[in-house]
């Protein structure tokens, strides 16, 4: 009897109950973490899909400033050039303005020295008149003594 209970089980037949038991809550384990797995793959996937959409938005608002900002410089540029060139216009003017202004000043002190010789010759018109006057009436005053006398 001790042969027959040291004998080997025969290899086609199925292994017992109890040895099989052992080996579900196993793969029970397995199979729990195969989807802990894939929801985490899952997850990951979303999270990366999201990074490169968030990096793509800011690529586009990135080029959307960068075109904003170049077109306000050339806006700023142009009215640069509009004002360079009323500045210059406004100096020509101003120098204009300071040319005509000497002329005139010089104008006005040939017309001074001009004024100032005309009253100086009038005056002396004036008392060469008053003269020949006083002369005129001294003389008529002495003939008409003369004529009494």
């Amino acid at each position: 009897m001790a042969a027959e209970t040291s004998a080997p089980h025969p290899p086609s037949l199925p292994p017992p109950a109890t040895a099989a038991a052992p080996r579900h809550p196993r793969l029970s384990g397995f199979e729990q973490l195969d989807t802990r797995v894939k929801e985490l793959t899952s997850s990951q996937a979303e999270l990366l899909e999201r990074i490169q959409k968030l990096k793509q938005e800011v690529h586009n608002w990135r080029s959307n400033i960068e075109t904003q900002v170049k077109t306000c410089q050339n806006e700023l540029q142009g009215l640069k050039k509009g004002l360079d060139s009323e500045v210059e216009q406004l100096k020509s003017e101003m120098k204009e303005i300071r040319s005509a202004i000497q002329k005139e000043k010089g104008n006005l002190s040939a017309q001074s020295t001009t004024l100032e010789t005309s009253n100086n010759d009038t005056k002396q018109a004036l008392q060469t008149q008053d003269q020949v006057l006083k002369a005129d009436t001294e003389a008529s005053m002495e003939e008409q003594t003369a004529t009494q006398a």
